[in-house]
């Protein structure tokens, strides 16, 4: 592989066997190395980086030439702790943001700057698995990087773990669809009159459902396939269930959405369920 540029010690874009450009990272690879030069069969790699639609070599670069070699190591590791305990894929495109925010959170701490968690308490009732693994990320970067992170940094780690199951350009997009999560949920509670536990497996469906309804409606995708016969059984079998739901649509649309009837069909049979095992409970 011949070097076309050296990032730092650790990290060079080379031209690999096929004729692209791709990032590789060792420990000392591109030590006084220059344009021109290769790296042989004995060179040891830890990482390979290769451009595609979403990451062009020079972002790769960008990410990478200032994140230590250890960083990038232990969000990979962070990475392999999300697919066995969440089932998210490694891939670039979460050890990339991952490395990034993970180097990020390190400096802040060096620097002594503290960081406000606004979402800490959606996130936590919204995605509980995701923040457990969040956990293990701090407690890594503790024991692999002698870094000790506020233990809210698990929030943050969360979130990058809820984007990379959706495969979303960026954190917005979780965020917002984090704290319309949220709203919704409280709707429902205040609504239905009960109290929702997000540990349960009911609130956990409610929210899996909710996801991918947004994902629905960013990629204009809905539900719309009405039963006349379906519609009046609903509202007939689920009738605080069904006015509910169509209270979350009216919050919804005030944000721009435009849910379809099914939609809120689907929407009632998941207030119902997940409310009459909350009643339950509560008896």
């Amino acid at each position: 592989m011949e070097i076309i540029r050296v990032l730092n010690n650790n990290a060079a874009i080379v031209r690999g066997d096929d004729d692209v450009e791709i990032v590789v990272l060792g420990k000392g690879i591109a030590h006084g190395r220059k344009r021109g030069e290769r790296l042989d069969d004995t060179t040891v790699i830890d990482q390979v980086f290769r451009p595609d639609s979403r990451h062009p070599v020079e972002r790769i670069a960008a990410y990478l030439s200032d994140i230590p070699l250890d960083v990038v190591r232990c969000a990979a590791l962070v990475a392999e702790r999300a697919h066995d305990r969440l089932g998210i894929r490694v891939s670039q495109a979460l050890i990339l943001p991952l490395a990034d925010h993970l180097a990020f959170a390190i400096d802040r701490v060096r620097q002594g700057i503290e960081m406000d968690y606004p979402l800490r308490w959606e996130v936590s009732q919204l995605y509980p698995r995701e923040v457990a693994v969040g956990r293990e990320a701090v407690d890594l970067a503790a024991a692999r990087l002698g870094a000790v992170l506020p233990a809210d940094e698990a929030i943050s780690f969360a979130l990058h773990f809820v984007n990379a199951a959706f495969a979303s350009e960026g954190m917005a997009p979780t965020i917002h669809m984090t704290e319309r999560i949220g709203r919704v949920l409280e709707v429902v509670s205040q609504s239905m009159g009960v109290t929702l536990d997000a540990e349960s497996m009911n609130v956990a469906r409610f929210v899996t459902h909710l996801r991918y309804l947004f994902v629905r409606l960013d990629a204009d995708a809905l539900f719309d396939d009405p039963s006349a016969e379906l519609l009046s059984g609903i509202r007939a079998s689920h009738p605080a269930a069904y006015a509910c739901a169509q209270r979350v649509r009216y919050l919804l649309e005030m944000g721009g959405a435009r849910l379809t009837e099914d939609e809120v069909l689907y929407l009632a049979l998941h207030v119902a369920r997940v409310t009459t095992r909350a009643e339950t409970r509560t008896e």
